[in-house]
């Protein structure tokens, strides 16, 4: 199911699951590609796999064979429907082009975004991977006349076995942004961090990254909600809540991994997921609002469940929450807390922009 506004389209689905891999993942890709809006070109597609270890390079056999360009992605999330392979896209109706290996770049004629991963690394350990991450995404950005804290406005970072390799990956990210003056008297950025497998097996750190050029500092919002989450570095963690960003004729509205946590940054409801989801659409709902938006203005949002046992609980809760026109993917992912049990990433966008401000192509 597509969402689309004006000349963005957002795609989250999966296939009815088939024995051989290749087939269902295939048809996943056709299908997506031949449902997309007309004159709409793939930015990027995230794939969730059940199996990754056996299935990434089946996947990029699939990629080649349908002759589908975009910035690529994959991690072991496996979708709690039965299906091998989910999918969540984002299409652009203007000029897109694909710069580098899993690379996406979209031109305006006042922006450019840039949608990117790094395909391999070379260290070891969750710490050194995260490093590696951030500073591959530094040289891209600088490479355009950019910088970390003024340009990457949006990071996904996956992490293998999250209990035992968050906490470095954690202390990386921290003393990188120490190092380029990112503190908690300035400003992080917006991220999830979730378990997620990579291949090979070794990976234990895989990072999606958005870059946004062309921009004004006033057209950056970040999103905090006092009143029902806590800053994030309370705890030791370097994350914004959310970032919405103001074009002339909308706002994007990008949703940090969301759970069940109040204002001083504990877990609430313990051992109890239905009121857990029910806490984490109260966060993301609050943080859409003092951005001038609401639930009601998502278009994609990504479920992470600790326990499929738990699927059709929150699925049922979720979909009565959100509107029906928000795509959305529930997949198998632990966070950074074991007493979590749900968590949520989002995109929103709604037609509250600012005149001051150039707007989007269309």
């Amino acid at each position: 199911m597509f969402n689309i506004f004006k000349n963005e389209a957002f795609f989250c689905g999966t296939v009815e699951p088939r024995a051989d891999f290749y087939a269902e993942v295939k048809e996943l890709i056709l299908k997506t590609l031949a449902e997309a809006p007309a004159n709409y070109m793939p930015v990027w597609f995230r794939f969730h796999l059940s199996d990754i270890a056996n299935q990434e390079d089946i996947l990029r056999k699939a990629l080649a064979d349908t002759n589908c360009r975009c910035a690529v992605a994959a991690v072991g999330q496996a979708p709690l429907n039965g299906s091998h392979a989910g999918l969540e896209a984002y299409f652009f109706r203007g000029n897109v082009s694909y710069p580098e290996e899993d690379m996406a770049q979209i031109d305006d004629d006042s922006y450019t975004h840039i949608y990117f991963n790094t395909r391999n690394l070379s260290t070891r350990g969750s710490g050194p991977q995260m490093n590696e991450e951030f500073l591959a995404a530094e040289k891209i950005i600088t490479s355009r006349g950019g910088n970390i804290p003024e340009n990457l406005q949006r990071t996904w970072i996956y992490c293998r076995d999250i209990d035992n390799n968050y906490a470095d990956l954690v202390t990386a990210r921290k003393d990188l942004f120490t190092q380029w003056g990112m503190t908690a008297d300035t400003h992080y950025i917006t991220s999830t961090g979730i378990e997620g497998s990579s291949h090979p097996h070794y990976r234990l750190v895989r990072m999606d990254s958005m870059a946004l050029f062309g921009h004004k500092p006033e057209q950056i919002q970040y999103l905090h909600a006092p009143e029902h989450l806590s800053p994030t570095h309370i705890y030791g963690v370097t994350f914004e809540r959310g970032t919405r960003i103001i074009y002339g004729d909308r706002s994007c509205y990008y949703i940090s991994g969301t759970a069940s946590i109040d204002k001083e940054g504990k877990v609430v409801h313990l051992q109890d997921v239905e009121k857990q989801t029910l806490r984490l659409l109260e966060n993301v709902d609050a943080l859409m609002k003092e951005g001038g938006g609401s639930l009601n203005d998502l278009v994609q949002a990504i479920i992470y469940l600790r326990d499929f046992a738990d699927y059709n609980r929150v699925k049922k809760i979720i979909d009565s929450a959100l509107p029906e026109s928000a795509t959305r993917l529930i997949v198998r992912g632990s966070i950074c807390r074991p007493t979590w049990l749900v968590e949520m990433d989002a995109i929103g966008i709604n037609a509250n922009g600012n005149k001051r401000f150039a707007s989007r192509n269309q």
